[in-house]
């Protein structure tokens, strides 16, 4: 479905319009829990709660929206709020094992992989907020620039900036080669 369509169905859901609400969450419900399952390191009960908790406010927020914009972009933007709102509501809490463990053939470059996100993740977390919000709205959720821009409601050209210099932070942050080994 095309941004065209989608805000036609928003300026229905914002006169409150049940079918449209219902149509435009299913066209957007699948990719908004792919983003806050990202987001949020593959907590995937968590990605669920983000998933009804985007809707809901699609719903709420859908007479404030501005026509014009991506709404795939806005959609992006609350997401990632809602996503880290619940990273910084559990900060402080230790991340329990679950009772039952699944182990994949592949067991090591799952954990590799995970590990080589988390470690990821954590870098990008220091990092100021902006260049967080851009970093992962443009790799995580691989939105184009311009829906970047759109999201933090900045220009294309601001964009490019907090991505560069947040890459450039997450070079210094991250060792090349996480085993310790030195490049030859």
């Amino acid at each position: 479905m095309d941004n065209a369509e989608m805000t036609r169905l928003l300026q229905r859901v914002a006169e409150g319009d049940q079918n449209a609400f219902r149509t435009l969450s299913n066209v957007l419900s699948q990719k908004i829990f792919a983003m806050a399952y990202r987001f949020l390191s593959g907590d995937r009960a968590m990605a669920e709660d983000v998933t009804q908790d985007v809707l809901i406010k699609l719903w709420q927020y859908a007479p404030r929206w501005e026509a014009g914009g991506s709404v795939q972009a806005w959609i992006s933007r609350l997401t990632y709020n809602a996503s880290m709102d619940v990273h910084r509501a559990r900060k402080n809490k230790t991340d329990e094992i679950p009772e039952t463990l699944s182990v994949p053939e592949t067991a090591q470059e799952d954990v590799l992989r995970s590990e080589y996100k988390e470690i990821l993740l954590k870098a990008i977390r220091t990092l100021p907020e902006r260049q967080q919000e851009a970093l992962l709205l443009t790799y995580f959720h691989e939105n184009s620039r311009r829906d970047v821009a759109y999201a933090m409601q900045t220009t294309e050209k601001a964009v490019e900036h907090l991505v560069a210099r947040g890459l450039k932070a997450l070079e210094k942050l991250i060792p090349s080669n996480l085993n310790g080994e030195k490049n030859v």
